[in-house]
């Protein structure tokens, strides 16, 4: 029975039939009313969520400081974007070591410096090389519906020789693999390799202008991303816009600058600075070097007052790690895999793969065993890569999936400003994957290849927080005790 809007007094037995055709027309008369009144809303909150801009930054904020407070800031006001969604690595980053800070300590010096959420990327594409490492982030933040723009900083944004290098590496990659080849058997490590194919395949260009650019870590991610949001914008069809791009002149110190003392200066002189035991310390206890008002060395004019405060805060309870605080859990983990070698982990293959087996006896810590292991040919990030992998039981075939639909197949959220909470309902009715908010949810949400890949990353984590654990000889919370940051 229809609810009716109107009241009517006297016997209902006497309502006339012309009276309740006379009701209905009017009853639908209201309704056809209401129709157009939620329809002109609905064409209005549509139109408003069109207008509503959203950048998105793939980044590892080991740890958040100036330059990246700078380069948010700068986003929002080159690009109108209303909200930025922030794709960061978890616990495990791309150059083959553990964050400095745990994610969700990371996550929050990102949200409170301005970040309105933040995703997390999953282990396998965080701690790949530059090309899978881009890819991932960039499906990552395509997958969400509702990304318009990716920024990202770099030394040299010339959008010309981008473009042309991009050019070569996508439709000209046969003959650039050639020569790569050809030089990195002359002896070459990669990058110098790498560098003579490009200059050889652009003539057009300068050879220092290709060096000087290439010579650059955020201009070689630069390139990646680029590549990477052309071939999403190819196979793209999901969503109704493509991925725009746009590079952000970065500023101060240089990516492997050390100077301390500085505005902008890079991470790794903040990681030096903070990672460097005390004079007085000889067991790697970092919270000597920390006040509990700020830090010495002139840290605190690198950092917002909040990043500074957070690290301050996991000093003190000697929380900051290295790559050497995984040291026993590798070796464990080298010596149950000498007898069947580790050349079908991710970056190692059969050369590196029997350095490894034949060095092992030598092993001392992670740092001096990468060190140990590196050659003409192989760098020593590329090492620790391979260590990582083989740590983290990522292999060679996980790549397989890059492009693949379970190569991001769920949105695994770390935190999010509370005045931002419309993001996320916008992010749930326009993501192609699941987005996963609290971590017990995930058994019922994700099914086959999605779930195994999500427990993965948990068990990354667990490795985490396990170290972390047992360095202070405190049990930390797990995954699943672990709330969403809210700022």
């Amino acid at each position: 029975m229809l609810p009716c809007p109107y009241s009517f007094c006297g016997n209902p037995q006497s309502f006339s039939i012309i009276n309740t055709f006379s009701f209905l027309y009017k009853w639908k008369s209201s309704k056809s009313c209401v129709n157009i009144l939620t329809e002109k809303q609905t064409e209005e909150t549509t139109e408003q969520e069109a207008n509503v801009k959203t950048a998105g930054i793939i980044a590892e904020y080991n740890p958040f400081h100036n330059g990246h407070q700078y380069q948010i800031e700068t986003v929002r006001h080159l690009t109108g974007a209303d909200f930025v969604i922030v794709a960061m690595s978890g616990d495990f980053l791309q150059r083959g070591v553990p964050a400095i800070a745990d994610k969700y300590t990371r996550t929050r010096m990102a949200l409170l410096g301005g970040a309105d959420l933040v995703l997390e990327l999953p282990a396998v594409w965080a701690t790949a090389s530059a090309e899978y490492f881009a890819a991932g982030g960039v499906q990552l933040l395509g997958k969400t519906g509702v990304v318009d723009t990716l920024c990202y900083g770099c030394e040299t944004p010339e959008k010309e020789l981008m473009q042309a290098i991009v050019e070569v590496l996508s439709k000209n990659a046969s003959d650039y693999q050639m020569l790569v080849s050809y030089n990195m058997k002359q002896g070459n490590p990669f990058p110098v390799a790498r560098s003579h194919a490009l200059c050889s395949l652009l003539p057009s260009f300068s050879s220092d202008a290709v060096s000087s650019f290439l010579a650059s870590p955020n201009n070689i991610l630069a390139l990646e991303y680029e590549k990477a949001i052309a071939r999403w914008n190819s196979i793209n069809s999901v969503h109704d816009h493509d991925l725009s791009s746009m590079p952000v002149q970065r500023i101060g110190e240089g990516y492997h600058s050390t100077k301390t003392g500085v505005t902008y200066a890079s991470a790794t002189a903040i990681r030096n600075a903070l990672l460097a035991p005390s004079e007085n310390d000889g067991n790697h206890n970092h919270s000597m070097r920390i006040s509990t008002d700020g830090y010495d060395f002139g840290l605190s004019q690198m950092l917002p007052e909040t990043s500074a405060s957070l690290l301050a805060t996991l000093a003190q309870q000697n929380l900051l790690l290295d790559m050497d605080a995984f040291s026993f859990a590798l070796y464990t983990r080298l010596w149950a895999l000498h007898d069947k070698g580790c050349a079908d982990f991710a970056d190692c293959g059969k050369d590196l793969s029997h350095r490894i087996t034949q060095q092992l006896e030598h092993f001392l810590s992670f740092s001096q065993f990468a060190d140990l292991l590196k050659s003409k040919n192989t760098t020593y990030t590329r090492i620790c890569r391979a260590l990582l992998h083989i740590l983290l039981n990522i292999r060679q075939d996980d790549y397989a999936a890059l492009w693949q639909p379970d190569g991001i197949p769920y949105l695994r959220v770390l935190g999010f400003r509370r005045d931002s909470s419309a993001l996320l309902s916008a992010i749930k009715k326009e993501a192609s994957v699941p987005l996963i908010t609290k971590v017990a949810d995930a058994s019922s949400i994700l099914h086959g290849i999605a779930y195994k890949r999500f427990l993965h990353d948990v068990a990354c984590a667990d490795l985490y927080r396990t170290t972390s654990s047992m360095q202070i000889q405190t049990e930390l919370p797990n995954e699943y005790r672990q709330p969403i940051v809210l700022v």
